[in-house]
C-alpha cells in the first residue's frame, strides 16, 4: 500500500469475500481491493467509450470524419 490510508465501512459478508479473494490471489486485502477498483475504473472507461462510439455512428458525417482521422493516424509514417 502506498500513501495515506483510511477506514471504510463494508458489510461482514463483503469483508469475508474480499479476504477470501485476497487469499486466493496470495495478496493483501488492500492490494486486492485496489485491483478490483482499477478493474471497475477500466470497465467504466470502456463502457463510456462504447457509448460515445454508438452515438457517433448515428451521425454518418461525423462517423466518416472520425474514420478519416483514425485512418490518417493508423497510416502515418513513423520515420
Amino acid at each position: 500500500m502506498t500513501g495515506a490510508s483510511t477506514t471504510i465501512r463494508v458489510s461482514q459478508t463483503q469483508r469475508t469475500r474480499l479476504k477470501a479473494l485476497a487469499e486466493r490471489r496470495s495478496s493483501s486485502m488492500t492490494e486486492t481491493l485496489d485491483a478490483a477498483l482499477e478493474a471497475l475504473r477500466r470497465d467504466d472507461f470502456y463502457r463510456s467509450m462504447s457509448t460515445a462510439e454508438q452515438q457517433l455512428r448515428t451521425d454518418p458525417d461525423a462517423w466518416n470524419d472520425f474514420e478519416h482521422e483514425r485512418n490518417a493516424w493508423l497510416d502515418a509514417k513513423l520515420t
